[in-house]
């Protein structure tokens, strides 16, 4: 075979050859069919998560007397802030003369009352002594963001005077009070303006009553007293007028009396002559018209009370206590302990209180403090009918070892 024959004979042979290659490759398989099949996985059940423990916020700020300073603490952190220090005021105002007197016989924390809105406060100091060591007491008017202050008028041989803040702050109201050679007695009710201007003699003291309300308009207050003698005595010193309570009798005695946070109402306590070592507890509009009875109960005669309306007007807490002032020479201890009454005003009913612990006041809502009577002292919070405690921050239950001033909104 000639060579070009071999040569043409081999390209044939491979042509063939890689034709039956060709016909033997299968077509691509798609991409998709070469992986593993797709798994969704649904979780149904979420994990079980523990939630951390925590106590509500407690609304507003607890005003608090250490003895040295009134606090405004915060009520969630225990974090607390002077608002006045008695060193600093002592310096400013008047040196206390407290440990130097027959009155108290030792150094006693002068005494501070905060206005309604806190921006000012009243500062009482033993700041003379009589010829038989007895304290002459001045009273300042303090400006808190300011520092400045005002020294309030004394009445006219008078030792001191009982001043209670109108409503709105811009007056003080009081019964001033002496002694006779060495007997104690009050002797009128005084108004002034709280920058010391205005000192206007209102009305005189009638059965030793020093205690009085100011009206929720703060243009009159109302001593306590025999219905007889029962007024509403205006500061600007207009004619005083008879105030008459359907249902009672002349020789009936308000003890005590206090009108709802809204000013609608006025709850107030009577006590008479027969039977002895009783209380009746009243509701009425703040006119006094439409009075009922909410309750009745016995009670030493002994105590001083206070009311004390819930913010919601949902209660009204009846405070007793012994005649605490140093001045009247009483022994201000009793054989009785405390006894409190908490009252349902919406169904006239009294409530269960803890025996064991005094109430000194309301949180902003609505629930009852205690004083907690034990060597290291404290508060508890309650709510009123259930008594269910209302658990406090680590912080507040370790500073405020006794009851607050008050516990303020803001």
């Amino acid at each position: 075979m000639s060579t070009k024959a071999k040569i043409l004979s081999i390209f044939i042979t491979l042509g063939i050859t890689l034709a039956c290659a060709v016909r033997q490759v299968a077509p691509p398989t798609p991409a998709s069919e070469n992986l593993p099949p797709t798994v969704i996985v649904v979780i149904t059940n979420t994990p079980d998560v523990t939630p951390t423990a925590s106590i509500p916020a407690l609304p507003g700020s607890v005003i608090y007397d250490d003895g040295e300073n009134i606090l405004s603490i915060d009520p969630n952190t225990g974090i607390s802030k002077v608002l006045l220090s008695r060193t600093e005021l002592e310096t400013a105002l008047a040196k206390d003369r407290s440990a130097e007197s027959y009155t108290y016989g030792a150094k006693t924390p002068f005494a501070i009352k905060l206005s309604p809105d806190q921006s000012k406060a009243l500062i009482t100091i033993c700041s003379d002594l009589d010829a038989r060591y007895r304290c002459l007491f001045s009273d300042h008017v303090y400006t808190l963001d300011t520092g400045s202050s005002v020294k309030l008028p004394v009445p006219p041989d008078a030792y001191g005077v009982y001043w209670q803040w109108s409503p709105d702050g811009s007056k003080l109201a009081g019964a001033a009070w002496s002694y006779n050679r060495a007997l104690y007695y009050p002797i009128a009710f005084f108004a002034v303006d709280n920058d010391g201007a205005n000192l206007n003699l209102l009305d005189a003291v009638v059965n030793d009553r020093w205690q009085f309300a100011w009206s929720p308009a703060g243009g009159a207050i109302h001593p306590f007293s025999y219905m007889m003698n029962f007024k509403s005595v205006f500061a600007d010193k207009s004619k005083p007028q008879d105030v008459s309570i359907a249902g009672l009798d002349g020789n009936d005695a308000i003890e005590c009396l206090a009108f709802s946070p809204d000013g609608a109402k006025v709850a107030f306590s009577v006590r008479r002559n027969t039977p002895k070592d009783h209380e009746w507890v009243y509701l009425a509009n703040s006119d006094f018209t439409e009075a009922t009875q909410l309750t009745e109960y016995d009670i030493d005669s002994r105590y001083l009370c206070k009311v004390n309306w819930s913010p919601n007007r949902q209660f009204v807490h009846m405070r007793y206590e012994y005649d605490n002032r140093a001045e009247t020479g009483e022994d201000p201890t009793g054989s009785e302990p405390r006894a409190d009454k908490l009252i349902n005003v919406e169904t006239s009913s009294l409530l269960e209180t803890p025996k064991s612990l005094p109430a000194c006041g309301w949180t902003p809502d609505s629930n009852l403090i205690y004083e907690t009577k034990t060597h290291d002292g404290g508060i508890q919070v309650l709510t009123p009918g259930t008594n269910t405690p209302v658990e406090l921050p680590a912080g507040l239950s370790s500073t405020v070892l006794h009851c607050p001033l008050s516990w303020a909104t803001e």
